[in-house]
């Protein structure tokens, strides 16, 4: 017998496929073909592998067309950008307080719209004191985070000081240009209630459009960019390219590390040293976004410590802090956590 009980066939009139169930006898089987059962001859069935392996398949269809594909595609050009300037850049942050949504915080970044690196210096002043200082550098259309400041803030007439400086200075241009920008609270309302009617994010200020130009020396051999210094009370902003800052994940305060001449420094003015190194750093840390940060101030008295704790209690960028034991700086060093909106 050609067929035994479960072998697989196909009806060779319909190429179905089935399975042999039962021998009827030598001239018949029972078959089943989805799921019904009935006798077909030998000669009307066959094994499928043959068929399988020796049927002619139907060419691929070819891939249907897409409306429009058949138009040419563009090749992608290059994107220039242009230059625009320097800009400010301030978005609002809101917090609902149970009847409409008010400003809590502003936060602000520098925009370099051009395709030039700049070093800057830039400082903020809440009632004619310094109160933020930052030094660093910007690349080529990019952006740099610059600090929050709180809404209840406009009432300490807060004014920006800038000072750009060329990464790769240009003899044509000047070697340092100064931009002060002061908010003016009533101005700035309606800014931003200008803003939520257009529903934007945030609104830029221009620094300068273009870096200026040297100036020519005038009749009597003076630099006109040295003629500021010798009368603003600010010549210290205005300053020729130095190394800027870089963030610190270790601080060590202690005043040896900090003066030289450290031995006739009063207990008071020692402290103000170390207290002022430490907010320049926390500052600078903030405005890079660190994610942690240890700073090592001894143990003494415990002055310092109770006063850097007192620090980090009022930061809202600060998650938590510890002065837990470290096998490298034992009690005499706390270590920070940093969380940011």
């Amino acid at each position: 017998m050609k067929y035994e009980i479960g072998d697989k066939i196909i009806l060779l009139h319909s190429r179905e496929e089935g399975t042999v169930v039962d021998i009827v006898n030598h001239e018949m089987v029972m078959v089943e073909v989805a799921d019904v059962t009935f006798p077909v001859y030998l000669d009307q069935i066959d094994f499928p592998y043959f068929y399988r392996f020796t049927e002619k398949k139907a060419p691929p269809a070819a891939p249907r067309n897409l409306p429009g594909e058949e138009l040419p595609k563009e090749k992608k050009q290059e994107v220039i950008r242009m230059d625009k300037g320097m800009f400010l850049s301030m978005l609002p942050v809101y917090q609902f307080d149970g009847f409409e949504e008010q400003v809590q915080l502003l936060k602000f970044h520098l925009l370099n719209e051009t395709n030039r690196a700049y070093g800057f210096h830039f400082q903020i002043w809440l009632r004619h004191q310094l109160d933020l200082e930052i030094k660093n550098e910007l690349l080529p259309f990019n952006h740099f985070y610059l600090a929050d400041l709180l809404f209840e803030s406009l009432n300490d007439n807060p004014r920006f000081e800038f000072t750009f400086y060329l990464k790769d200075p240009d003899p044509a241009l000047a070697p340092s240009f100064r931009k002060t920008w002061k908010i003016k609270p009533k101005h700035l309302f309606r800014q931003l209630n200008d803003m939520r009617v257009r529903r934007d994010a945030m609104l830029s200020f221009p620094l300068f459009e273009k870096y200026p130009a040297r100036e020519a020396p005038t009749h009597y051999g003076f630099d006109p960019d040295d003629i500021g210094k010798l009368s603003s009370p600010y010549a210290n902003i205005h300053i020729a390219p130095d190394t800027p800052l870089q963030p610190k994940y270790e601080l060590d305060l202690h005043i040896e590390q900090l003066e030289e001449d450290w031995k006739s420094l009063s207990n008071i003015a020692i402290l103000a040293i170390q207290l002022n190194e430490f907010q320049r750093y926390l500052d600078l840390a903030i405005s890079h976004h660190q994610h942690g940060m240890i700073v090592i101030h001894g143990l003494g008295k415990g002055k310092l410590r109770d006063e850097i704790h007192h620090i980090l209690r009022q930061t809202p960028e600060v998650e938590r802090f510890a002065n837990d034991y470290h096998p490298k700086y034992g009690y005499g060093a706390t270590e920070i956590f940093f969380k940011y909106a």
